[in-house]
């Protein structure tokens, strides 16, 4: 997802197997996972490579929804448990957040997204909402990817900081409010903009 391998490169068994000091079968597994999540592709001959980067971003989409949908009714029941140490802690994820989308770094914002959510998740002592949020995982990190270019940093400031306010004064309704203008407005305005360059640039190829 960083990049670090390309489309189309080449993962073999063995040699991920003595760079990770484990066993093939375990490789062997785990590129099975990857494979069913659309990040790698495995061939006949056995062989593995990167997935291509998919351009269809109406499966992002439906992933960011998704984890909207989730977080906005975790939240309004974890808030009425909340407790002074999981202010802080809810805080510390939105600081994490802000320093993420004011870098520009859309990776770690949507790792932070993630955090956040399954921070509410937990405080409702809901593991099938935190289950669902984890399955997203693999979409968020793609939404990254084609996002990188096309990320609003001060509508993603603007939604942060309203969803820290409302997390302070421990205000449901207000945490409703930032997460709708996150997920209505934010997100999808950045992915509009992500499909617009992706359509320019096949055009120009």
């Amino acid at each position: 997802m960083g990049g670090e391998l390309p489309p189309g490169a080449h993962l073999r068994d063995s040699d991920l197997a003595e760079d990770l000091g484990t066993s093939r079968t375990l490789v062997g597994d785990a590129l099975a996972r990857l494979a069913a999540q659309g990040l790698v592709e495995m061939r006949r001959n056995r062989s593995t490579r990167v997935a291509p980067l998919d351009l269809d971003l109406d499966p992002i989409r439906d992933a960011v929804a998704l984890l909207g949908d989730i977080w906005i009714g975790s939240a309004g029941r974890a808030m009425l448990y909340v407790q002074h140490d999981d202010v802080t802690s809810l805080v510390d994820l939105t600081d994490d957040l802000l320093a993420a989308g004011s870098e520009g770094d859309v990776l770690t914002y949507g790792m932070a997204l993630r955090a956040i959510a399954i921070g509410f998740a937990r405080l409702e002592g809901n593991d099938v909402r935190e289950c669902e949020i984890e399955r997203l995982g693999p979409q968020i990190r793609r939404f990254a990817q084609h996002a990188a270019g096309s990320f609003d940093r001060v509508a993603s400031e603007e939604s942060t900081l309203q969803l820290r306010e409302a997390i302070v004064r421990r205000d449901a309704t207000q945490v409703r409010t930032a997460l709708l203008f996150l997920f209505d407005d934010v997100l999808p305005g950045i992915i509009d903009r992500a499909a617009t360059r992706i359509a320019e640039a096949s055009r120009v190829a």
